[in-house]
């Protein structure tokens, strides 16, 4: 009788055992894969930040909740900065304060604005100016598949993504909506003229239009909203607005620049690779401790299944004598030990499997904006496979007990007492 057939013969006719076995062994691997990926979904999120200069500009909200906004291009609607203050800081013309003082920064190599306007499904409608393509660093520049810059209202310039994952291409109408906060509404028809090649960052997944368009898009929000509600304008500068400014300084320059943003206007300036820095060590803590707890729970499977394995195969030493009698050699015996626990643990990993795909969409969506909508950001479940292999190897190990003793059995002496 072959390996194969021994083991599913001893796994049925245990049903109780193999069963409890089976379900400790497949929840474990369930729970520890949806961990194992939400692990990798969280590493892959910020894997693809985007190049946007040595500092960014944003409304004062923390050096995470900026940087994400910005290169990320995640959470909520960001609050607004004067235009102004970007101008003075581009123009190099001395800043104004209320208490009198004036001051200017030359240290700045370039200024990028931003501003999200608009959306279509997931995807952010950013005005910005050709200064987004022209940057002191050309491994930063985003650079034309097809196409032109948007010159004129109605004109879009599509990120990579959005082009592929949404088939459009140059010459058709994207229908987006706009976007001041809460839910898009009022439509907003945009021609594409231009696509951007591909260059694994977040502006892949963005449209790009002028800022002109931006402040005329801003300016009927503002005014429809006035109308309705006065007290509810969203701007006191009206639609003379930014969300962000994308600087490239002169070495040294930051210190400075910061004294006069952070202490003196509303807005909050950060050293990206400082925000980087923090951000990685939050998310370096969140990825340990997942793993810790993957681990756990294998390892407690582990034992779970080591403790049934002993136990079972110690009633068995009996019916292990009586098959080396029969002319069964240590070596086939042996083969059939490991076939049952491979057949347990690949029947485990299929359960398991089918538990990690059933509730990781679900798990995914309570947690809400901790991480991006499938979309944007999806993650396979073969991303598993290692829970998976380790679980077999795992439970393949447990068959070493059983082997143990089996190595040193005396057939006559166990069969002394049938």
């Amino acid at each position: 009788m072959r390996s194969w057939r021994l083991a599913y013969l001893n796994l049925t006719r245990r049903k109780v055992p193999t069963a409890i076995a089976f379900l400790a062994i497949g929840i474990s691997v369930g729970c520890s894969g949806i961990i194992y990926r939400l692990d990798r979904l969280s590493e892959e999120r910020f894997s693809h930040l985007a190049h946007g200069g040595d500092a960014v500009v944003g409304a004062k909200s923390g050096s995470i909740d900026i940087l994400l906004g910005s290169l990320q291009l995640e959470g909520d609607y960001p609050g607004y900065l004067p235009e102004k203050l970007f101008q003075s800081l581009r123009q190099r013309v001395p800043v104004h304060f209320e208490d009198g003082t004036e001051t200017r920064s030359n240290s700045i190599r370039s200024i990028i604005p931003l501003i999200f306007f608009g959306k279509y499904k997931d995807h952010r409608v950013i005005g910005t100016d050709e200064t987004f393509l022209r940057r002191p660093i050309s491994e930063d520049n985003l650079e034309f598949a097809q196409g032109r810059w948007a010159a004129r209202e109605g004109e879009v310039v599509l990120g990579a993504l959005v082009s592929e994952a949404e088939g459009l291409g140059i010459g058709d109408l994207v229908p987006a909506q706009v976007w001041t906060g809460g839910e898009p509404g009022v439509p907003l028809p945009l021609h594409v003229v231009g696509i951007f090649r591909p260059k694994d960052t977040a502006w892949d997944r963005a449209l790009y239009a002028t800022l002109p368009q931006a402040k005329a898009v801003l300016s009927r929000e503002m005014a429809a909203a006035a109308t309705k509600s006065p007290e509810k304008n969203q701007s006191i500068w009206n639609a003379d607005v930014l969300h962000y400014f994308l600087i490239y300084l002169e070495p040294g320059a930051f210190v400075p620049l910061q004294s006069l943003i952070n202490q003196r206007t509303v807005g909050q300036i950060i050293r990206v690779s400082d925000a980087k820095e923090k951000l990685e060590e939050l998310t370096g803590s969140g990825r340990r401790l997942g793993i810790f707890i993957s681990s756990l729970i294998l390892f407690l499977s582990g034992l779970s299944v080591a403790a049934m394995m002993i136990t079972r195969f110690d009633g068995m030493s009996i019916q292990l004598a009586v098959l080396r009698a029969m002319g069964y050699s240590r070596m086939q015996v042996a083969s059939w030990l490991l076939c049952e626990g491979l057949l347990l643990g690949a029947f485990s990993c299929v359960l398991g499997a089918t538990l990690d795909a059933l509730a990781f969409s679900w798990i995914r969506e309570l947690l809400g904006s901790a991480f991006p909508d499938p979309s944007v950001l999806s993650i396979s479940i073969f991303q598993s496979s290692p829970i998976w292999l380790i679980s077999i190897l795992a439970t393949l190990s447990t068959v070493g007990f059983p082997l143990i003793r089996l190595s040193r059995q005396n057939i006559h002496q166990s069969m002394k007492g049938m």
